[in-house]
């Protein structure tokens, strides 16, 4: 059965919300803007047209700010396999937001920075999907230099001993050449294979319509920095400081009291690397919630991560990938996200880091909006692009909660910026928010 048969009440919306300089743009504008993004994906508007309903151009409310819009874009119902895109005008300090929203079952997270590109005109004359903005961004490398989960940032972002990283890699090209598949094998099949086993909170019926979001925002340096001194990636940084933010939040943690994250991978090789459709596999990383040390969290994530999503990127893989038929993916979506055996979806897409502009105004912040998978009580979306890194939260518990959790991560940051590999003690003095102050401007 399909997941959104299975599961009707649950949301699949994924998507950026945009800050943009001054009044939105006007509808001939934005028109211009979208038709190329309608190109890419094969299909127009959920509702023929740019706008949705009411919630086109809206004024915004007194002390609205940006968060505010991600957190009322997230409730609104999106058909399935479609998208949407509206306007808010009236932000603080003169602003307007763009919410661009989109069904996961029609693209993925590397999907949406393709569609980001199309929309601000970052793909050029000629150029096309997320594979479109060369080596630093999110496309048929977007595993290794950079940009949907395990490996994301990974060796432009922290210089980690290959041997330190994956210890296996001394042994030479031929042993991975055989191992790798075997790996991936077993990363993949596990979890197809394994008997469903839900939770019950599933088992009581979907998930509160009403979501919470919250996000954190600080600069993306921070997180590069950390990385390069413990020798990981900015990938495992993110997991270590989600796994200490946890520690604290027990109604979060799965039936089991563990927590297993589930990271998208990206798999797209250099034959689909322009395919804005879904081309991840989401893999389970145990997340070190109960170890108390931050350093010690950290080297635990990494232990986890490496050469996970190395041997996911193998050109065999991506062909058995390419082979299973459309009508099985809502099979293998139901077993990849059972709340029984995975607890969070976290979510790591890297966008281009130059400056974006969309119908001439200036992109000033990006938010990105995740989905909550049927039974889960949290999913995580670290989105970095413009030199800045800016986590979301979707969570069933209040707002107010998500807000703290999203402080609650941006302090783990600040933990391990503090604590070098040998105990040196380094400045935490970093540009960091957490919403809803991040959203006042």
């Amino acid at each position: 059965m399909a997941y959104g048969k299975a599961h009707p009440g649950t949301g699949l919306t994924i998507g950026v919300v945009l800050e943009l300089e001054g009044p939105p743009p006007g509808r001939r504008q934005l028109d211009a803007s979208l038709r190329p993004v309608a190109e890419l994906l094969g299909t127009g508007p959920s509702d023929g047209g740019p706008w949705t309903g009411a919630d086109g151009n809206a004024e915004a409310a007194p002390e609205r700010g940006l968060t505010d819009v991600a957190h009322e874009a997230l409730a609104r119902p999106l058909e399935p396999h479609r998208w949407s895109c509206s306007t808010v005008a009236g932000l603080p300090g003169g602003t307007s937001a763009l919410v661009w929203r989109a069904d996961h079952r029609l693209l993925d997270g590397a999907g949406v920075v393709g569609v980001l590109a199309a929309l601000t005109g970052a793909l050029g004359p000629g150029a096309h999907g997320p594979g479109a903005h060369g080596p630093g961004a999110h496309g048929p490398g977007a595993l290794g230099p950079g940009a949907h989960g395990l490996g994301a940032h990974g060796p432009g972002a922290a210089t980690a001993s290959p041997a330190r990283a994956e210890p296996w890699r001394a042994r030479g090209a031929l042993h991975r050449a055989v191992t790798d598949p075997l790996r991936a094998a077993w990363l993949c099949g596990t979890p197809l294979l394994e008997r469903r086993r839900g939770n019950a909170a599933e088992a009581a019926g979907d998930p509160p319509a009403t979501l919470s979001y919250a996000c954190a925002e600080t600069d993306l340096g921070l997180l590069r920095g950390i990385a390069r001194r413990h020798g990981t990636t900015v990938n495992d940084v993110y997991l270590a400081a989600l796994s200490g933010a946890l520690r604290a939040q027990p109604q979060l943690h799965g039936h089991d009291g563990q927590m297993r994250a589930l990271v998208p991978v990206n798999v797209r090789g250099p034959g689909d690397a322009a395919v804005l459709r879904n081309r991840h596999i989401p893999l389970r990383i145990p997340l070190p919630v109960a170890e108390p040390d931050a350093g010690r969290r950290l080297s635990l994530v990494a232990a986890r991560t490496a050469g996970r999503a190395r041997a996911l990127r193998h050109p065999l893989v991506r062909a058995v990938f390419r082979s299973v038929p459309a009508v099985a993916g809502g099979w293998c979506f139901e077993r990849y996200f059972d709340p029984g055996r995975a607890t969070l979806l976290a979510s790591n897409v890297r966008g281009p880091s130059s400056p974006l502009v969309v119908a001439g105004r200036r992109v000033l912040r990006i938010l990105p909006l995740n989905f909550l998978p049927a039974g889960h009580r949290l999913s995580t979306v670290l989105a970095t692009a413009q030199g800045r890194a800016v986590a979301g939260f979707t969570t069933t518990e209040p707002r107010s909660a998500a807000e703290s959790f999203a402080a609650a991560w941006l302090g783990e940051l600040r933990v391990l910026a503090t604590a070098g590999p040998w105990g040196r003690v380094q400045a935490a003095g970093v540009d960091a928010t957490a919403s809803p102050a991040a959203s006042a401007r």
